[in-house]
């Protein structure tokens, strides 16, 4: 990348505290303080916001260090990127700065399974973010290390469809994100990375196995669809909806798995805006994730 065509991060600012001191503010919250050569600090910076001014004498010493350390911060970008999303400018800037960046190849588009408002409402946001959305047929030409993003978008809590798309996507080795309608709230995860992380039977028997009722959940889970509350949208719901999902699929294709959250299931309330995070445990035996159909049989004697 020549240098010439790197500028300051458009979300970075800087606030001079005095004649000696300007503090350059970041994205993610963490400031740097520079105790001298203010004036030179804030010539350098002012050309590397807007690299057409030619009126403003640079330090090229300081200058050069300021590069660096803003380099090493992430805080230098591509003059053509500054017009990105700002959503993907902040996400991209939160894992060079410690963000858990995936190390191994994440999925570059995604295939939407289910129909109703809700999958509708999410793929016209995921048009809108530039985001690839290929049809599940097309899957199959593509190599398994690059399969895409399977998204599982249902009105309601759908608990026989939820649990297929679960099955097909572990056998087939395909990260999949569960979406639905839940009462009144959002429900969106598990994120699932087949083989590494805890999937949807994962979270139902977690939750089955710590619910006060359980015969009641049984029950629920066993009741036929028209019985369940279902998504109907509206201007603020249907918007709310799209920038969830949108958010959490650019973490995903992005590698930012600390803000995706695998194993994590997220319910969003959108009249108390309360966000619930809740981990999940991997089952070891999962009868859909683990390796428990590969696993021999006990001998007689084991069970002595």
């Amino acid at each position: 990348m020549e240098e010439q065509n790197l500028i300051l991060h458009p979300d970075v600012h800087w606030v001079k505290v005095d004649e000696k001191r300007i503090q350059l503010r970041q994205p993610d919250g963490e400031h740097i303080t520079f105790d001298e050569h203010a004036n030179d600090i804030l010539n350098a910076l002012k050309v590397l916001r807007t690299p057409s001014i030619n009126d403003i004498k640079v330090d090229e010493s300081i200058s050069e260090q300021i590069k660096e350390i803003l380099h090493t911060r992430g805080l230098l970008i591509h003059k053509d990127n500054a017009s990105n999303f700002q959503i993907q400018r902040l996400i991209d800037q939160h894992g060079v700065s410690g963000g858990k960046v995936a190390t191994g190849k994440n999925p570059t588009s995604v295939t939407i399974m289910g129909e109703g408002k809700l999958a509708s409402v999410s793929k016209t946001s995921l048009l809108q973010a530039g985001i690839k959305i290929i049809d599940d047929q097309d899957k199959f030409s593509i190599s398994e290390d690059k399969l895409p993003l399977m998204i599982v978008i249902c009105d309601q809590e759908d608990h026989d469809f939820l649990q297929k798309m679960n099955a097909k996507a572990i056998q087939n080795k395909q990260p999949i994100l569960f979406f639905r309608w839940f009462h009144r709230s959002f429900k969106l995860g598990p994120f699932v990375v087949p083989g590494e992380t805890a999937c949807l039977n994962c979270a139902h028997q977690r939750e089955l196995a710590s619910s006060l009722f359980p015969n009641e959940l049984l029950a629920y889970r066993s009741s036929g669809r028209d019985d369940l509350p279902v998504y109907n949208g509206g201007p603020v719901l249907d918007q709310m909806a799209g920038a969830l999902l949108t958010r959490q699929v650019l973490t995903i294709l992005s590698g930012n798995y600390d803000l995706s959250e695998p194993s994590t299931m997220i319910t969003v309330d959108p009249v108390l805006l309360n966000i619930k995070h809740s981990p999940i445990l991997r089952i070891p035996r999962c009868r859909v994730c683990s390796n428990y159909e590969n696993e021999p049989l006990r001998a007689i004697r084991d069970q002595l």
